[in-house]
Protein backbone atom coordinates (compact mmCIF):
# COMPACT_ATOMS: atom_id res chain seq x y z
CA UNK A 1 0.00 0.00 0.00
CA UNK A 2 2.86 2.37 0.71
CA UNK A 3 4.18 1.61 -2.63
CA UNK A 4 0.87 2.79 -4.12
CA UNK A 5 1.12 5.84 -2.61
CA UNK A 6 4.86 7.02 -3.06
CA UNK A 7 3.74 6.15 -7.13
CA UNK A 8 0.68 8.38 -6.63
CA UNK A 9 3.01 11.12 -4.54
CA UNK A 10 5.12 11.14 -7.29
CA UNK A 11 2.39 11.16 -10.04
CA UNK A 12 1.03 14.04 -8.56
CA UNK A 13 4.21 15.94 -8.30
CA UNK A 14 5.37 15.41 -12.13
CA UNK A 15 1.39 16.65 -12.86
CA UNK A 16 1.89 19.74 -10.91
CA UNK A 17 5.80 20.46 -12.15
CA UNK A 18 3.85 20.32 -16.25
CA UNK A 19 0.95 22.70 -15.20
CA UNK A 20 3.55 25.07 -14.01
CA UNK A 21 6.24 24.89 -17.13
CA UNK A 22 3.34 26.06 -19.50
CA UNK A 23 2.32 29.15 -17.17
CA UNK A 24 5.99 30.31 -16.43
CA UNK A 25 6.71 30.38 -20.41
CA UNK A 26 3.26 32.15 -21.25
CA UNK A 27 4.09 35.02 -18.92
CA UNK A 28 7.14 35.59 -20.41
CA UNK A 29 6.31 34.91 -23.94
CA UNK A 30 3.06 36.41 -24.09
CA UNK A 31 3.25 40.08 -26.65
CA UNK A 32 2.04 43.30 -24.66
CA UNK A 33 -0.38 44.78 -26.95
CA UNK A 34 -1.12 48.25 -26.21
CA UNK A 35 -3.39 50.27 -29.76
CA UNK A 36 -3.95 49.69 -33.73
CA UNK A 37 -1.62 47.00 -34.49
CA UNK A 38 -0.24 46.65 -38.05
CA UNK A 39 -2.82 47.04 -40.88
CA UNK A 40 -5.36 49.12 -38.59
CA UNK A 41 -6.63 52.39 -39.26
CA UNK A 42 -4.79 55.25 -37.39
CA UNK A 43 -7.98 57.51 -36.81
CA UNK A 44 -8.10 61.28 -35.66
CA UNK A 45 -8.47 62.19 -32.24
CA UNK A 46 -7.69 65.16 -30.48
CA UNK A 47 -4.97 67.05 -27.99
CA UNK A 48 -4.44 70.41 -26.71
CA UNK A 49 -1.86 71.83 -27.87
CA UNK A 50 1.03 72.43 -25.41
CA UNK A 51 3.91 74.92 -27.04
CA UNK A 52 4.24 77.60 -29.84
CA UNK A 53 1.45 78.03 -32.04
CA UNK A 54 -0.18 75.36 -31.18
CA UNK A 55 -0.31 76.35 -27.49
CA UNK A 56 -3.88 76.31 -25.51
CA UNK A 57 -5.38 74.85 -28.95
CA UNK A 58 -7.38 71.69 -29.99
CA UNK A 59 -5.89 70.02 -33.06
CA UNK A 60 -5.86 66.51 -34.64
CA UNK A 61 -2.81 65.36 -35.25
CA UNK A 62 -3.74 62.53 -37.88
CA UNK A 63 -5.19 65.72 -39.82
CA UNK A 64 -2.56 67.58 -39.70
CA UNK A 65 -0.20 64.57 -41.21
CA UNK A 66 -2.43 64.60 -43.59
CA UNK A 67 -2.05 61.18 -44.88
CA UNK A 68 2.31 61.04 -45.25
CA UNK A 69 4.10 58.94 -43.06
CA UNK A 70 3.73 59.29 -39.31
CA UNK A 71 5.41 58.61 -35.84
CA UNK A 72 3.06 58.83 -32.86
CA UNK A 73 3.98 58.50 -29.61
CA UNK A 74 1.94 57.92 -26.90
CA UNK A 75 3.53 58.38 -23.27
CA UNK A 76 1.73 56.61 -20.60
CA UNK A 77 4.47 57.20 -17.79
CA UNK A 78 7.68 59.33 -17.51
CA UNK A 79 10.80 57.94 -16.76
CA UNK A 80 14.40 58.67 -18.08
CA UNK A 81 14.71 55.83 -20.50
CA UNK A 82 11.04 56.56 -22.06
CA UNK A 83 11.74 60.51 -22.44
CA UNK A 84 15.43 59.64 -24.17
CA UNK A 85 13.83 57.18 -26.38
CA UNK A 86 11.00 59.24 -27.47
CA UNK A 87 13.33 62.13 -28.15
CA UNK A 88 15.60 60.23 -29.92
CA UNK A 89 12.49 58.99 -32.59
CA UNK A 90 10.88 62.04 -32.82
CA UNK A 91 14.16 64.44 -32.98
CA UNK A 92 15.47 61.95 -36.26
CA UNK A 93 11.94 62.43 -37.60
CA UNK A 94 12.36 66.00 -36.75
CA UNK A 95 15.36 65.95 -39.09
CA UNK A 96 14.62 64.25 -42.37
CA UNK A 97 13.39 66.35 -44.99
CA UNK A 98 12.30 65.66 -48.73
CA UNK A 99 10.22 64.22 -47.89
CA UNK A 100 9.38 65.39 -44.59
CA UNK A 101 7.33 62.89 -41.49
CA UNK A 102 4.73 63.84 -39.65
CA UNK A 103 5.24 63.28 -36.06
CA UNK A 104 3.84 64.04 -32.71
CA UNK A 105 4.13 63.07 -28.82
CA UNK A 106 1.12 62.40 -27.01
CA UNK A 107 1.68 62.44 -23.38
CA UNK A 108 -1.68 60.84 -21.46
CA UNK A 109 -2.46 62.18 -17.92
CA UNK A 110 -6.32 61.76 -15.92
CA UNK A 111 -5.46 66.11 -15.19
CA UNK A 112 -4.53 67.73 -18.15
CA UNK A 113 -3.91 71.22 -16.45
CA UNK A 114 -0.88 69.24 -14.52
CA UNK A 115 0.28 68.05 -17.22
CA UNK A 116 0.51 71.13 -19.52
CA UNK A 117 2.35 73.14 -16.24
CA UNK A 118 4.73 69.91 -16.21
CA UNK A 119 5.30 70.36 -20.17
CA UNK A 120 5.73 73.94 -20.05
CA UNK A 121 8.17 73.43 -16.56
CA UNK A 122 10.46 70.88 -18.17
CA UNK A 123 10.29 72.33 -21.89
CA UNK A 124 14.31 72.91 -21.73
CA UNK A 125 15.15 69.38 -20.51
CA UNK A 126 12.75 67.33 -22.86
CA UNK A 127 13.91 69.38 -25.95
CA UNK A 128 11.44 67.69 -28.10
CA UNK A 129 11.23 69.04 -31.55
CA UNK A 130 7.86 68.52 -32.81
CA UNK A 131 4.69 69.25 -31.62
CA UNK A 132 3.48 67.96 -28.17
CA UNK A 133 -0.18 67.48 -27.10
CA UNK A 134 -2.09 66.32 -23.78
CA UNK A 135 -4.86 63.89 -24.75
CA UNK A 136 -8.11 65.36 -24.50
CA UNK A 137 -9.34 61.87 -23.34
CA UNK A 138 -7.40 61.53 -20.23
CA UNK A 139 -4.81 58.69 -19.35
CA UNK A 140 -6.76 55.86 -21.13
CA UNK A 141 -6.31 57.97 -24.12
CA UNK A 142 -8.23 57.87 -27.41
CA UNK A 143 -11.24 55.31 -26.59
CA UNK A 144 -10.76 54.06 -30.35
CA UNK A 145 -6.99 53.00 -29.57
CA UNK A 146 -7.29 50.35 -26.98
CA UNK A 147 -4.12 51.61 -25.47
CA UNK A 148 -2.51 49.71 -22.35
CA UNK A 149 -1.63 51.90 -19.63
CA UNK A 150 0.53 48.87 -18.29
CA UNK A 151 2.94 50.56 -20.98
CA UNK A 152 5.10 52.88 -20.67
CA UNK A 153 5.35 53.86 -24.42
CA UNK A 154 3.06 52.75 -27.11
CA UNK A 155 4.83 53.98 -30.33
CA UNK A 156 2.90 53.92 -34.07
CA UNK A 157 4.75 54.47 -37.52
CA UNK A 158 1.68 54.69 -40.05
CA UNK A 159 1.29 55.65 -43.79
CA UNK A 160 -2.07 56.79 -45.62
CA UNK A 161 -3.70 56.45 -42.31
CA UNK A 162 -2.63 53.01 -41.97
CA UNK A 163 -0.41 51.54 -39.13
CA UNK A 164 2.05 49.46 -40.73
CA UNK A 165 4.00 49.20 -37.24
CA UNK A 166 3.71 49.12 -33.62
CA UNK A 167 5.77 49.05 -30.58
CA UNK A 168 4.14 48.55 -27.07
CA UNK A 169 7.07 49.19 -25.01
CA UNK A 170 7.24 48.27 -20.69
CA UNK A 171 10.41 49.00 -20.44
CA UNK A 172 11.76 51.35 -23.10
CA UNK A 173 15.56 51.95 -24.19
CA UNK A 174 17.67 53.46 -26.84
CA UNK A 175 18.28 50.14 -28.03
CA UNK A 176 14.60 49.56 -29.15
CA UNK A 177 15.33 52.74 -31.48
CA UNK A 178 17.01 51.39 -34.38
CA UNK A 179 14.04 48.76 -35.38
CA UNK A 180 11.53 51.12 -34.61
CA UNK A 181 12.82 54.31 -36.54
CA UNK A 182 13.91 51.87 -39.50
CA UNK A 183 9.77 51.30 -40.31
CA UNK A 184 9.95 55.33 -40.33
CA UNK A 185 12.86 55.23 -42.82
CA UNK A 186 11.55 52.74 -44.86
CA UNK A 187 8.20 54.55 -45.89
CA UNK A 188 10.50 57.62 -46.46
CA UNK A 189 12.98 55.50 -49.03
CA UNK A 190 16.13 56.94 -46.15
CA UNK A 191 18.90 54.77 -44.64
CA UNK A 192 17.94 53.88 -40.89
CA UNK A 193 19.76 55.32 -37.86
CA UNK A 194 22.01 53.44 -35.91
CA UNK A 195 21.88 53.64 -32.21
CA UNK A 196 24.79 55.46 -32.41
CA UNK A 197 22.63 58.13 -34.44
CA UNK A 198 20.30 57.48 -32.22
CA UNK A 199 21.81 58.75 -29.03
CA UNK A 200 23.07 61.87 -30.35
CA UNK A 201 18.99 63.01 -30.69
CA UNK A 202 18.38 61.48 -27.23
CA UNK A 203 21.44 63.15 -25.44
CA UNK A 204 22.10 66.53 -27.64
CA UNK A 205 23.87 67.82 -24.39
CA UNK A 206 26.37 65.52 -24.25
CA UNK A 207 27.45 66.17 -27.72
CA UNK A 208 27.78 70.07 -27.05
CA UNK A 209 29.37 69.55 -24.07
CA UNK A 210 31.69 67.44 -25.74
CA UNK A 211 32.52 69.47 -28.45
CA UNK A 212 33.12 72.42 -25.87
CA UNK A 213 35.85 70.41 -24.67
CA UNK A 214 37.30 69.32 -27.93
CA UNK A 215 37.48 73.23 -28.71
CA UNK A 216 39.13 73.79 -25.46
CA UNK A 217 41.75 71.33 -25.57
CA UNK A 218 42.75 72.16 -29.07
CA UNK A 219 43.24 76.10 -28.60
CA UNK A 220 46.56 76.97 -27.78
CA UNK A 221 47.92 78.88 -24.90
CA UNK A 222 48.90 81.24 -24.31
CA UNK A 223 52.63 81.92 -23.27
CA UNK A 224 53.43 83.19 -19.76
CA UNK A 225 54.46 86.88 -19.06
CA UNK A 226 57.88 86.99 -18.70
CA UNK A 227 58.09 87.75 -14.91
CA UNK A 228 55.81 84.65 -14.02
CA UNK A 229 58.54 82.47 -15.68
Amino acid sequence: MSGFRNQMAVFILVLSALNLIPATVGQCDDPVFSGPQAGEPLRGFELQGVYDDLADKTFDPIALAGGKPTLVVFVHKLTRPGMALTRALTSYAHSLVDPAPAAVVVWLDDDQAKAKEYLNRARKSLQFQVPVGVSVDGGEGPGAYGLNRNVELTILIADENKVVANAALVQPSLTDGPKIAAELSKRLKQEPPTVETLEKFAYPGRQDSAMKRRARSAAPTAPKPEAER
